[in-house]
């Protein structure tokens, strides 16, 4: 998502001007856009032309007296939003409403039908509360680093592109080229190509750290031709294992969080084949049916994990797990919430006191060291939560009878 401007703050009302750039962004705004919002943007629509060279809405119930033809105009209007439609498969948002501006060829009140599209021209949003869902919306959208749940080295020696994907881009954070000179004939290690290698891993790894969150990425792809790929992560490992102040020259750039995170996230690490250094060898990977079903495996592997947590404990039936509006906030109120599980669903209510109780219950588990997570109602997790009402409690101590009044 473009963010052109922003004249808001958290729990104040004001506007946004945005574009989306991919499927992605359009899912953003599904989620962040509301009923009662108003939002102004360029759209087109019929209008009949009249003789004196005036414009009447087709629409508007203009008397069949008048002469003249119909023709399609771009215009810009204001509408205070009552429907927004958005599909999955299609590349454009819709959104349904009445004008709340005048317009020389739509009256006031008049209802029409807008497409938000990709990559097109900007739109202002805007709204009486940005509340902390839909502040955070912007955040996630608007930054690259947020959005993306993926980084990827593609390299051979001499040359590495690291990059952030998200579920429709990719983004290339830096390139490193340096010089390798060929293994000479009896050269053992140690010798000039070796030494190379190991800065080259060196520029390598210390660029990843500083472009990559290794905690909030669910992979880390490092792929190549041969083994230059394996050799890097077994680099990683190895600088990450030694202790500050036995590490060389060459990895001070390195600090100990940063070797932390390394060891810590190790799991996410998949080495894979590419014919080439270059990006179009990254775009092979990912087409890669083995690498695609290990992907789909982690884009949504903590929320699953956690809602099988949730599901084998309520079999347990040990009074940890609970379901359901009442005693989701009885648990809330109490502070026994590890984990407050919602589906996004709810925040799309048309009623916004619905969404404002939700946002509540979130920081007041927020406050008591629990976690809100949000699940997608386009994942399986996120529809089998929809089907025990929406939102459930995985509790730190057994809470007997939170269903009964």
């Amino acid at each position: 998502m473009k963010l052109l401007k922003q004249s808001f703050e958290k729990d104040k009302s004001g506007a946004t001007t945005l574009i989306p750039q991919d499927k992605e962004d359009l899912w953003q705004l599904y989620n962040l856009i509301q009923t009662g919002d108003e939002i102004k943007l360029s759209t087109s629509r019929n209008v009949k032309k009249t003789q004196g060279g005036a414009g009447t809405s087709a629409s508007s119930g203009s008397s069949g007296k008048d002469k003249g033809k119909t023709e399609r105009v771009n215009l810009t209007l204001k509408l205070k939003i009552e429907n927004v439609d958005y599909t999955p498969s299609d590349e454009v948002l819709r959104v349904r409403g009445k004008t709340v501006e005048p317009n020389e060829y739509v009256p006031m009140q008049s209802y029409h039908t807008a497409e938000v599209q990709l990559n097109s021209k900007p739109f202002t949003l805007y709204k009486e509360e940005w509340d902390e869902i839909s502040y955070g919306i912007i955040v996630k959208a608007c930054s690259i680093e947020d959005k993306a749940e993926i980084g990827a080295v593609v390299m051979e020696e001499g040359v590495a592109h690291i990059c952030l994907i998200t579920d429709n881009m990719t983004v290339l954070r830096n390139k490193i080229e340096k010089s390798i000179p060929r293994k000479r004939r009896g050269e053992g290690g140690g010798g000039q190509h070796d030494k190379a290698l190991d800065k080259f891993y060196n520029m390598v790894s210390t660029t990843m750290m500083r472009n990559f969150d290794f905690n909030k990425l669910k992979v880390i792809i490092l792929a190549s031709p041969g083994f230059t790929a394996n050799a890097l992560y077994k680099y990683m490992l190895a600088i990450a294992a030694k202790e500050s102040n036995g590490a060389s020259g060459a990895t001070n750039a390195i600090s100990e969080n940063e070797k932390r995170s390394v060891i810590t996230n190790k799991s996410k690490f998949i080495i894979a084949h590419s014919s080439t250094g270059y990006l179009h060898g990254l775009e092979e990977v990912l087409k890669d049916s083995s690498i695609q079903s290990k992907l789909r495996d982690t884009q949504f592997a903590r929320e699953t994990l956690i809602f099988d947590e949730f599901q084998r404990t309520l079999n347990a039936d040990d009074d940890r797990a609970w379901y359901g509006p009442t005693e989701a906030a009885k648990a809330v109120e109490l502070g026994a919430v590890k984990y407050l599980m919602i589906t996004d669903t709810l925040f799309r209510s048309d009623d916004l006191g619905v969404r404002k109780h939700y946002i509540q219950l979130g920081e007041e588990v927020k406050k008591t060291g629990g976690e809100v997570l949000i699940f997608s109602s386009l994942h399986e997790s996120g529809e089998q939560l929809n089907q025990l009402t929406g939102v459930a409690v995985l509790l730190t101590y057994p809470v007997p009878d939170l269903d009964e009044d």
